[in-house]
């Protein structure tokens, strides 16, 4: 048997038993930007797939969120720069791992704790199944801040909650506790920090046991289509470039 065993200083990934871990770390948003670094995560998705002795990922974010000052210098420099001139490119990156996540004839978890940013809460949306900490708190400031909420936030809580609640939501509330989010249904269980990535393997051994087309099936059926997803992204990149332009020349 063949163990996977990636590491890089963006993102990890090991074999844990029949289970793959990966571990998405501090600048882990570079795989969307890099195109070599989007290539390594592929690729690893891709040896997961073809691996008859692995069941599932789980993966399992332990984020430690720097604050809204240091948030709104990331996001302006990456709206900023060439890399965004054209959201297009990275509307790219973000539809080519959900046509991964959505065509993937395994299951993903992921699993969340300490300070989660919007970008990493988002992009769990997206997963089969979510599991938190008792201790993750799930921060939202863009509008605070004068910038769009994150795309993959912002559309899977209108999926998820109905734009009603989730307009109050990201209007009025900067952070969501695990429990608060629980009672939402935006995770499905909180466990301690010490039992996450136990738990988080265990629940894909329980999905293991659907067969890999009925979980593609269920996804196509149950999560919106592509076209609207990448139709919401766009728009939300074209409005984040139209407030940095005027906040940048506002400034001056």
């Amino acid at each position: 048997m063949t163990s996977i065993d990636v590491e890089n200083e963006f993102f990890s990934c090991r074999q844990e038993d029949d289970v793959a871990v990966i571990k998405p770390m501090k600048g882990a948003k570079n795989v969307f930007t890099k195109i070599d670094l989007k290539e390594d995560m592929m690729s690893v998705f891709e040896s997961i797939r073809a691996s008859k002795d692995i069941k599932g990922v789980a993966i399992v974010y332990s984020d430690q969120y720097t604050g809204h000052a240091e948030h709104k210098r990331m996001l302006l420099e990456s709206i900023e720069t060439k890399q965004f001139e054209d959201p297009a490119q990275f509307t790219i990156a973000f539809i080519q791992f959900f046509e991964i996540i959505r065509e993937y004839q395994k299951p993903i978890i992921g699993g969340l704790n300490g300070g989660i940013g919007p970008d990493s809460f988002g992009m769990s949306l997206a997963l089969d199944l979510r599991i938190a900490t008792n201790n993750a708190i799930f921060h939202n400031p863009n509008l605070q801040l004068g910038i769009p909420p994150f795309p993959l936030l912002s559309f899977f809580f209108v999926q998820s909650l109905g734009s009603p609640k989730a307009t109050e939501l990201l209007l009025t509330k900067s952070e969501i506790s695990s429990n608060e989010a629980f009672d939402l249904r935006l995770i499905h269980q909180v466990v301690s920090p010490e039992d996450l990535e136990s738990v988080c393997l265990q629940k894909v051994r329980d999905l293991s046991a659907i067969p890999g087309h009925t979980l593609v099936e269920m996804r196509r059926l149950l999560q919106p289509g592509m076209k609207e997803i990448r139709s919401h992204i766009d728009e939300v990149f074209k409005s984040a470039k139209k407030i940095v332009y005027r906040m940048t020349h506002e400034s001056k």
